[in-house]
């Protein structure tokens, strides 16, 4: 066993790393896979093609937006992420793998990967960020293959514009480990020849797309909120840049005795889970719990975790009470979680893709669905980086159908019939249009349609919602 696990203990050890990310994303982070699924909404059609093609890296926004439909199934992706990250390990290593001491330098190769995952308890982090980092991490490793100055030459002419191109500035990767590389070996002139053709090639792409300059050289499309960019993107690519050779450069006495491998590895183990764990604010994931939780109906587990720590937002009590609702057990057991007055029962209108959703789902569940779509078409439309959701796209289209505008329900229907997940759906839901018999007998829609308000009969007012609430119950 033991000559066993001394053979194979650097794949055991990325086993154990794939497992821990699996893990993680799986069980206490498996509401964020959903709420990265719901806020895009992959379509199987040329046209959603094409819009990716139009700007730097939009290959790799494609690639992500193709594997993020798959969170909506968490073990799913969670798995994808795991491969991800188990690949971007390795890759790190192969690219630093000829220093002294490979096996202790097999151990840092972790540490790239580790602050990604420090980046991504940013909930806007895109998937597209992930795979630009693999993919230019494969193509320095090429690089580093060729042996003829001449060769390397022109794979620099022809491969920096490309790499822009469907990359974005996850090239700077390869730039920066050209430049490094090269003026090691005493090259120069390749060296700089890299740097220059990126920044040739970022100002004639500013002559033909219609995007600010700056934003050419800061990234497209790996970061939800299209006018920010956190400095822990820069850092995560400076950080693959040199980090095969900061590696290489660790002193051979630090690395030979075997327990001073065993205390390395303890502290990146233990130093890596504190780093990441310092990323992720309970505050902002617990509301993406409660989301997650309403999204998929599970009342009983939402109640439970308000049980062991009780939600102090007005969202988060919101979503309480909808849950309490939802079970029959409000009149009861309302004051035995906190109460954040009227907000805790509606909570107030704000213009952003988050929280109107759930405060739609309370207007849908009370049969306000003129409120309940309004605000969903308002989330939606408020998504920063202008994509469509799965998730609220199909309410739109249910809240129509309850309406009877079924031709407008057919046009979210037919966009919802190029997905994956929400196609048979879609399909079934299209042979019920138009048939009101089929529509009242629904435990869901003819409910809803009883207790809905006509569009004609008021004007909604966020600001004077004991009105509107008077107005359903005297309805």
């Amino acid at each position: 066993m033991i000559l066993y696990i001394k053979k194979y203990w650097q794949w055991l050890l990325t086993l154990f790393f794939g497992v821990t990310v699996f893990l993680f994303w799986f069980y206490p982070y498996k509401s964020v896979l959903s709420f990265h699924e719901q806020y895009q909404l992959f379509l199987f059609s040329k046209s959603y093609l094409m819009q990716f093609l139009a700007f730097p890296g939009g290959i790799c926004s494609y690639l992500g937006s193709f594997l993020t439909q798959f969170y909506f199934v968490p073990f799913v992706g969670a798995i994808i992420l795991a491969v991800l990250f188990v690949i971007m390990q390795r890759l790190t290593w192969l690219l630093s793998n000829d220093g002294a001491d490979t096996d202790f330098n097999y151990l840092f190769s972790f540490v790239p990967s580790i602050i990604l995952w420090r980046y991504m308890g940013d909930e806007n982090v895109m998937l597209s960020f992930v795979i630009s980092l693999i993919l230019v991490q494969v193509l320095t490793l090429v690089y580093q293959k060729i042996r003829l100055t001449k060769v390397r030459y022109i794979y620099i002419l022809m491969a920096v514009p490309l790499f822009y191109w469907f990359f974005g500035i996850s090239v700077y990767i390869f730039v920066f480990y050209v430049l490094i590389y090269e003026l090691l070996k005493k090259n120069s002139l390749l060296s700089i020849l890299s740097l220059f053709i990126v920044l040739v090639t970022i100002v004639l792409v500013s002559l033909f797309i219609q995007y600010p300059f700056y934003r050419l050289f800061l990234g497209i499309g790996y970061y939800r909120y299209p006018m920010e960019v956190p400095y822990l993107q820069f850092l995560t690519i400076a950080v693959f840049s040199v980090w095969p050779y900061l590696m290489n450069m660790i002193p051979t006495k630090w690395s030979d005795k075997i327990y001073k491998k065993i205390v390395t590895a303890g502290v990146i183990i233990i130093g890596g889970a504190f780093f990441v764990a310092w990323g992720y604010n309970t505050l902002k994931y617990d509301l993406i719990d409660y989301d997650y939780l309403v999204r998929t109906g599970q009342w009983e587990i939402l109640i439970n975790k308000a049980e062991k720590r009780q939600a102090s937002t007005p969202m988060g009590v919101a979503c309480v009470n909808l849950a309490l609702v939802k079970t029959n057990q409000l009149g009861d057991r309302i004051f035995e979680f906190y109460q954040n007055g009227a907000d805790g029962l509606i909570p107030p209108f704000q213009r952003d893709m988050f929280t109107p959703v759930s405060t739609g789902e309370i207007f849908y569940n009370l049969g306000m669905v003129n409120d309940a779509q309004r605000y969903f078409f308002e989330a939606q439309e408020a998504i920063p980086d202008y994509q469509k959701s799965g998730r609220l796209t199909k309410r739109l289209a249910e809240t129509n159908l309850i309406n009877g505008d079924y031709k407008v329900a057919a046009k979210y229907l037919r966009t919802l019939e190029k997905t994956l997940f929400y196609k048979d759906w879609a399909e079934k839901t299209m042979t019920i249009l138009g048939h009101e018999n089929e529509i009242n007998k629904s435990p869901m829609y003819g409910h809803l349609r009883q207790f809905r308000q006509k569009k004609h009969d008021n004007l909604f007012s966020d600001t004077e919602m004991d009105q509107m609430l008077g107005l359903l119950f005297a309805g």
